[in-house]
């Protein structure tokens, strides 16, 4: 492993070298940017070196380094070794490609960072290019569009299919929802899986829900808000934590 991955950075010294000669200041800017992220996290050089030139390549065309300085950090916290988070930086930044084709293919000519992000994480966790499209087509503002990607990848993470990942997230926003409103479904369709609900049942209820009012009430049992008098919830049990912002995990083993 460590062999493979000192070959690979072999290779991105030389690359990185010619980049530096004919690269713009913008470019040259970010490489900078990327390696202190790196080395400030404790990165060996070895590794740093390989995800620098992979970001380069992502730069120059014009797609965002940060998720894979990211993915980077975040693998080497994990502890997997060096080589496999080469390959998973590598394979991120293909999907970080196909999902801003996928979004541009929706009518986005010019997707920002957050949107190209939340559509490689979509194609990480099983949905499909045409899939991506629907959703971000479904977005009645562009803000709406990465926050819904992200939901529906939290989805399919908890045993949605895409087609009902899908169909949940879009009707939702056709349906009115706000943005909270949406970012809440996970944590819903969770409560509702816990009551022993399979999924499709679970976008039943989240669909018929009030557009302006709390999904929670398609769990059995739980009135309206959610809660009991006093502020518990069915069954005694202490009301859920706030809800934390949704990160889809890591796919650090890349496609075959």
């Amino acid at each position: 492993m460590i062999l493979l991955v000192r070959i690979l950075s072999g290779f991105a010294v030389a690359w990185l070298l010619a980049m530096v000669v004919s690269a713009p200041a913008p470019l040259l800017a970010q490489a900078a940017a990327v390696h202190t992220q790196l080395a400030a996290r404790g990165l060996p050089a070895d590794l740093t070196v390989a995800v620098e030139s992979l970001a380069a390549r992502a730069g120059a065309q014009g797609l965002p380094w940060e998720p894979l300085a990211d993915k980077a950090i975040e693998g080497w916290a994990k502890h997997v070794p060096a080589a496999r988070i080469v390959a998973a930086v590598r394979v991120f930044a293909g999907r970080m490609g196909e999902g801003r084709s996928a979004v541009r293919g929706a009518g986005v000519a010019e997707p920002d960072a957050a949107l190209i992000r939340a559509a490689a994480e979509a194609l990480g966790s099983g949905l499909a290019q045409p899939e991506i499209g629907a959703v971000v087509r479904a977005a009645p503002r562009l803000a709406l569009a990465a926050p819904a990607l992200t939901v529906a990848a939290a989805l399919r993470a908890q045993g949605f299919s895409s087609e009902q990942a899908v169909a949940v997230v879009a009707e939702s926003m056709r349906g009115g929802r706000t943005m909270t409103q949406l970012l809440d479904i996970p944590q819903a369709a969770r409560a509702m899986q816990l009551q022993g609900m399979p999924p499709g049942e679970i976008g039943r209820r989240i669909l018929r829900a009030p557009p302006h009012g709390t999904i929670m009430p398609g769990v059995p049992g739980m009135p309206p808000g959610g809660m009991l008098p006093g502020g518990m919830p069915p069954g005694g049990m202490p009301p859920p934590l706030p809800r934390q912002p949704i990160q889809p995990p890591i796919m650090l083993n890349p496609m075959p």
